[in-house]
């Protein structure tokens, strides 16, 4: 349980690492089943997942080997103190193996009007990043604080002269500070849907503490390969998104019906139809939510 300190720290930083949520033996099942499961539907090589339809792939609570990674005490929990009470799921959730580096500052909210000067914005992302990246590269960066910034497309200049009156809000990526987040086995690292973020983060042999913007990462591993330390092994990471009952939640689901992958995705998964999940979720005060009619 998180205390108020903690709740805060979150709610300030816009993210939060949880420590020692699975076994190892656990992560070491969900590598070798995501492993299996990633070469047989999508192939060898390094995969750029944008690129696919994912028509064969289900959310990750519709997979038997991989409940427990959403159906976890210690997380849910983690995530009620967050929120609040009602957490809800609704099968926006997936998994990677051996991506192919995906490098760009950007957030996860999708229709947010709200202004973020002054709301919370209710869901939250987790990732649980099934190897070392507390001495190791590729895995996930964040933008401390930047969950009270503003993104294009909102009344801009109005809200940041009125409201803030400073530029910081509009282009965090140069004001905040970043951090490359040290994830070790075991760990769920959990950001709000606004704060910016970063994925494959580089660490660099002589400098393995200091966090670089992406663009600069980029061009290192393009042209300097050798300066990186390099990933402890193939990364795989799972994936979970998780919001309260608002405007906010309905709106960021109208945006996933609109993706067509993500539709495949939730017609084949069958967590609403599994008695035991849906018995397990009713002690973990998870409330299942159906988004398909």
């Amino acid at each position: 349980m998180l205390n108020e300190d903690k709740i805060k720290q979150f709610w300030k930083d816009g993210y939060l690492i949880v420590k020692n949520v699975y076994s190892k033996n656990e992560v070491e099942a969900y590598r070798n089943f995501i492993s299996k499961e990633s070469k047989k539907n999508l192939g060898e090589e390094s995969l750029n997942y944008k690129e696919l339809e994912q028509k064969n792939l289900k959310d990750v609570l519709s997979y038997p080997e991989l409940q427990s990674v959403i159906l976890n005490k210690k997380l849910i929990s983690t995530i009620r103190d967050i929120l609040g009470d009602e957490v809800v799921y609704w099968g926006y959730s997936s998994f990677r193996w051996n991506e192919k580096p995906y490098r760009s500052f950007h957030n996860d909210a999708k229709n947010d009007f709200d202004c973020p000067f002054t709301t919370k914005y209710p869901l939250v992302r987790v990732g649980v990043y099934l190897q070392n990246h507390s001495d190791f590269s590729n895995g996930v960066k964040v933008w401390k604080g930047s969950c009270h910034t503003l993104r294009y497309g909102r009344k801009l200049l109005k809200k940041i002269f009125i409201e803030k009156g400073s530029f910081k809000y509009l282009f965090p990526q140069q004001f905040y500070k970043s951090v490359n987040a040290k994830t070790e086995v075991g760990d769920a690292i959990i950001w709000n849907l606004r704060t910016c973020h970063s994925g494959s983060a580089v660490r660099l042999k002589i400098l393995p503490n200091v966090s670089f913007h992406p663009l600069i990462e980029n061009f290192i591993a393009n042209y300097f390969p050798k300066m990186m330390i390099q990933e402890e092994k193939e990364r795989a990471v799972i994936f979970s998104t998780f919001g309260s009952e608002s405007f906010s939640l309905e709106n960021f689901i109208k945006d996933n019906l609109k993706h067509i992958e993500m539709k495949n995705i939730f017609k084949n998964s069958n967590f609403l139809q599994n008695e035991e999940i849906k018995k397990i979720s009713e002690e973990l005060n998870l409330k299942l939510k159906n988004v398909i009619s």
